[in-house]
């Protein structure tokens, strides 16, 4: 998979998956290392605002920065919202309009967001998930920056931003590869064509657990729980069949298909993920 980081916050996430070897990495944005390094990243200059980012996108050099995209390939693109930068968005994925595009989006905090952010934030945001329901994108990840925060907890400043930029990589990471990857047992129901607004969560076996979303979707229609179990666990434990139903029964909702698989890991603790779909505009949190 292709993954291209956008501005700041997106390049910040877009550094997190180099640890995966499966994944191809493009960066751009303006407070980049040095100028010109295609095989790293993109350098551009920067603007004051969404319009003039918009008005004064140059495909030429982006074309030719993105060239080793085909139109085979899947593509991560990744954003955050309110950022200027975002101007320049449906330009740049146009030149990669061929690929099997996903977008996650970032929205940002907006207790420490401008006005002209928020407007510039809402508009992004609306639009993107207009272009992911009709189609021309495979789906959009929407993920709440402020709700990231909440589940990383407590972090040295120093490590903060890298903190939760490796905590939003993971998760996608992980299920991109229980997805791509056998299962020891599934019940897989693949969402309606039309539920192409998603977004991840996070529980676990315990008694009680409850979902913690990274973006409270509204009007659901489809879920799907990964179970990562390590390997001694799947030998040994009797009664995990039951543990893992009662958790899917339990998440279940009226309306809502819900699927479930899985996965030998060599982790030493269980990870329980989740996605959750709907074919609903969502409004910002």
């Amino acid at each position: 998979m292709k993954v291209i980081g956008l501005g700041r916050i997106g390049c910040g996430i877009a550094s997190q998956f180099e640890v995966y070897p499966e994944y191809d990495i493009y960066k751009i944005g303006t407070d980049l290392e040095t100028r010109g390094n295609f095989h790293s990243h993109l350098l551009i200059d920067p603007q004051e605002s969404i319009q003039q980012y918009e008005e004064r996108f140059d495909s030429i050099d982006v074309e030719a920065y993105l060239e080793g995209i085909k139109a085979s390939d899947d593509v991560l693109f990744i954003v955050e919202g309110g950022d200027p930068i975002t101007g320049i968005v449906l330009s740049l994925l146009e030149t990669i309009k061929d690929c099997k595009i996903s977008v996650m989006y970032i929205c940002p905090d907006p207790d420490i967001s401008s006005l002209v952010q928020k407007r510039d934030n809402k508009i992004v945001f609306n639009v993107l998930q207009e272009y992911a329901r009709s189609g021309l994108f495979e789906r959009i990840y929407l993920v709440n920056r402020s709700r990231v925060e909440e589940l990383v907890g407590d972090v040295a400043i120093a490590d903060y931003e890298n903190s939760v930029h490796h905590f939003i990589s993971y998760v996608f990471a992980m299920t991109a590869y229980f997805d791509n990857s056998r299962s020891v047992l599934e019940s897989k129901m693949e969402p309606p064509d039309i539920c192409r607004i998603s977004t991840f969560g996070l529980t676990s076996l315990e008694d009680g657990a409850e979902i913690k979303f990274l973006f409270d979707l509204e009007d659901e229609k489809s879920s799907h729980f990964y179970f990562g179990i390590p390997d001694e666990t799947l030998a040994t434990d009797n009664q995990l069949m039951g543990k893992i139903k009662s958790q899917v029964k339990r998440f279940g909702r009226d309306g809502v298909d819900n699927g479930f698989s899985v996965h030998s890991t060599d982790l030493e603790q269980t990870v329980v993920l989740c996605c959750f779909h709907t074919s609903k505009i969502q409004g910002l949190q």
